[in-house]
């Protein structure tokens, strides 16, 4: 290289070519797991399909006003996601029910308890043939061709080039400030169906803080941390929830009493909810309001783009700088 020669900084990353990376990403995921999931002998490949679908549908959400996908496409999404969870919701139960950590105290209870494992698997088994049905015909090939044509050249709405960073930055900003409203972020014993609804606020933040690091390339790594760590927790107590709901409830497979197996999910449940307390101290105390002279680290850490650097700043404070190379 010449003594003239100069290093030409890229430019941020615009709304359409993030878009593109994101939704080319996930359209690639659907169709590495489309066989595995179609077969139905790999819960994992129905899981990941799953987790795709959401996260297709977070991204349109996140980028709403900003980038307009098909209608089609978007119902296409919503019905492949509910046929991929009917299936993944029965493996999640059944492995818990299978799981060494829930053993029933009586054995007559032990025997009913696999007699209900046989007939989850058989309700399970219907699950997945729909789902295999539903992935040999026409509508998931339509589904798929659509959305990667949709990845390729994604439709922008408005005539500004508005750059990625930035608006997922608003985005997570703005999810993170509802989350610390929220009645399970709030009450010192949040109800089941607070905290429910706090398990589908975190993943949508999750996936908005992961799209704003392909947008940017870093940022928000304890946030994202954090938010992954209360999914899960949050995740254990409603599978946990549902289950002892289907119990409560006493249909179908589930008639009758289950003293032993209800106590043992209401004590796991207990032990999930004061692991959920902890974390929730901890997200409180990283995200907390606090003056400026006292911060050590960013709340939610802005990337600022400019033409030639990324800022990491809060408030008026610049905390760590890089030239996009």
């Amino acid at each position: 290289m010449g003594e003239t020669d100069t290093l030409t900084p890229a430019p941020p990353l615009s709304v359409y070519d993030a878009a593109r990376q994101v939704f080319a990403e996930q359209a690639a995921e659907l169709r590495r797991y489309a066989k595995g999931a179609r077969k139905g002998k790999d819960p994992e490949a129905v899981h990941q399909m799953r987790v795709a679908t959401r996260r297709l549908r977070a991204a349109l959400r996140a980028l709403a006003g900003r980038v307009a996908a098909p209608k089609a496409l978007r119902g296409r999404l919503l019905w492949l996601s509910r046929r991929l969870g009917a299936v993944r919701d029965l493996d999640v139960i059944l492995a818990l029910l299978r799981s060494e950590r829930l053993p029933a105290a009586a054995s007559g209870e032990r025997a009913r308890l696999a007699r209900l494992i046989r007939k989850l698997e058989a309700r399970r088994d219907k699950a997945q043939e729909r789902l295999a049905l539903a992935l040999r015909r026409g509508r998931f090939e339509k589904l798929q061709g659509d959305l990667e044509a949709f990845a390729e050249r994604p439709r922008i709405v408005g005539t500004d080039e508005p750059v990625a960073a930035r608006v997922l930055a608003t985005v997570s900003a703005r999810l993170g400030d509802a989350i610390a409203e929220m009645a399970g972020m709030t009450q010192p014993a949040p109800a089941a169906a607070d905290l429910h609804t706090l398990r589908i606020e975190f993943k949508r933040l999750r996936y908005a803080l992961e799209f704003h690091a392909v947008a940017c390339g870093f940022s928000y790594d304890t946030e994202r941390r954090l938010a992954r760590e209360m999914q899960d927790v949050l995740g254990e107590i409603h599978d946990r929830d549902l289950l002892l709901a289907w119990l409560d409830g006493g249909h179908g497979p589930f008639r009758g009493q289950w003293p032993a197996l209800a106590s043992r999910l209401t004590a796991e449940r207990a032990r999930l909810v004061r692991r959920f307390l902890r974390q929730r101290r901890a997200w409180q105390r990283r995200t907390r309001p606090e003056p400026l002279a006292a911060l050590a680290e960013p709340r939610w850490s802005q990337l600022e783009p400019q033409p030639v650097t990324l800022r990491l700043v809060t408030g008026t404070k610049t905390v760590a700088s890089t030239r996009i190379s």
